[in-house]
């Protein structure tokens, strides 16, 4: 198709974004910590009350050495809310106090969420994985899309480059500024529809969120209703998550986002994050984050067959399995410790499907431990340069409550030392 000619305001609104970096306007974020920081804590499930003790007083350290502005965290097993926590602001300005209903943007965990849509249409028989996706979109902008299937995008063996190896020139400077508003996710098509593939479906693995964005247009061409829509009617509705939708749409507990450095804190700036809603532009709480993954073992919600689908890691035409054994919207792989939190390895090696998200000012993490049917979730809204300097923090999180539900998981803490040494 032909594009819109490149502006002067769109190379404008770039330098502007570059300029806005640079000014002044940071807060002391070290000094309000210190001063003390609200919290709060919910147990759901009265005999996981002292593990919930040390949960908060996990998030609460956390919060406190990694200068998170703010920072929640859910936790679930066998479908049942255990314990929620969130501490800290969820803006520094006001000193709004962040609380278990906080919403978050949740960057790449994005993809999770729509593979949750996408496993509901499965389960319908309304979509197969396996179908040229111009059986259910005819409308596709680029003939090289024609066959493509499902599984090649949902497990990025597509060929489609990431937002650095976009080609298509307008459309990357687009993607890059992220202030320009689209009302349908077939219209975010057009950012990298002129983009080079990177090589023949199936043959290698490239992560890249333009190939999921590409899954909900043709999953909404499939269900002949909207994405959001889609989103709203067979996930959010069912599931009583009422935090997770579009980051762009109102919501009274939205919090606000920051660059963190240095014990320093300003605002991000203004972000539209519509451009890619499938892979990366949705937001929730960690709540709700929790009771999404929970649903994943409800053979009502989602059939046993098909969520065995949805995370077994994708082979390449070779049969090998792709390089970060991701599965369909879900990475699965198996470690003798807890994500990032290789100084304290585990009785056993630990099976877990998980996903997450790095956005404008936030970061997300949820985790799904099969064996256990134990769900962790996390968000803050600052971003870490290292994502485990973020993630690692569940860990510490999660640990308490395997004490309880699985004891002999965990190593004696003598024996732990031993294994260091």
């Amino acid at each position: 198709m032909k594009k819109r000619g490149i502006t002067t305001a769109v190379l404008l609104l770039a330098g502007a974004v570059v300029a806005w970096d640079q000014l002044s306007g940071w807060t002391d974020l070290s000094a309000k910590l210190s001063a003390g920081v609200p919290q709060q804590t919910k147990v759901y499930q009265s005999e996981f009350q002292a593990s919930a003790e040390q949960a908060i007083t996990a998030l609460k350290q956390s919060q406190q050495q990694g200068q998170f502005p703010a920072l929640t965290a859910a936790v679930a097993w066998r479908g049942q809310l255990l314990w929620a926590g969130a501490v800290g602001y969820a803006d520094l300005e006001s000193q709004k106090p962040t609380s278990i209903e906080s919403q978050f943007r949740i960057g790449s965990t994005s993809k999770a969420v729509t593979a949750t849509a996408l496993a509901r249409a499965v389960a319908a028989g309304a979509i197969d994985l396996d179908a040229p996706i111009s059986r259910y979109k005819t409308d596709l902008p680029n003939s090289q899309w024609l066959d493509l299937t499902l599984r090649q995008l949902m497990s990025h063996t597509a060929g489609f480059p990431g937002y650095d190896g976009n080609t298509d020139r307008i459309g990357a400077v687009r993607t890059w500024v992220k202030w320009g508003e689209f009302q349908d996710v077939h219209d975010a098509l057009d950012l990298f529809d002129e983009s080079k593939m990177l090589y023949l479906a199936g043959t290698n693995f490239h992560y890249s969120s333009f190939d999921v964005n590409l899954a909900s247009a043709v999953l909404q061409s499939a269900v002949k209703q909207p994405f959001l829509q889609y989103l709203n009617k067979e996930v959010s509705q069912p599931l009583g998550l009422s935090s997770l939708a579009a980051s762009e749409q109102p919501y009274p507990h939205q919090v606000s986002f920051y660059m963190t450095h240095d014990g320093y804190a300003k605002k991000h700036r203004e972000v539209n994050l519509s451009q890619k809603w499938a892979g990366g532009g949705l937001a929730a709480s960690s709540v709700d984050l929790v009771l999404l993954g929970s649903a994943w073992f409800n053979s009502d919600f989602i059939p046993a067959a098909v969520q065995q689908q949805f995370w077994t890691p994708q082979k390449l035409n070779n049969g090998e399995v792709n390089e970060q054994s991701y599965a369909l919207g879900w990475r699965n792989f198996s470690q003798n410790h807890l994500f990032c939190d290789k100084d304290n390895p585990l009785s056993r090696t630990i099976s877990f499907v998980h996903h997450g998200g790095v956005s404008d000012g936030a970061q997300s993490w949820l985790v799904i431990y099969p064996e256990l049917q134990l769900v962790v979730a996390m968000n803050t809204n600052t971003v870490k340069e290292k994502y485990c300097d973020f993630a690692k923090q569940a860990a510490l999180i999660t640990r308490p409550f395997l004490q309880q539900i699985a004891p002999d998981w965990l190593l004696p803490a003598k024996q732990q030392e031993n294994n260091k040494g």
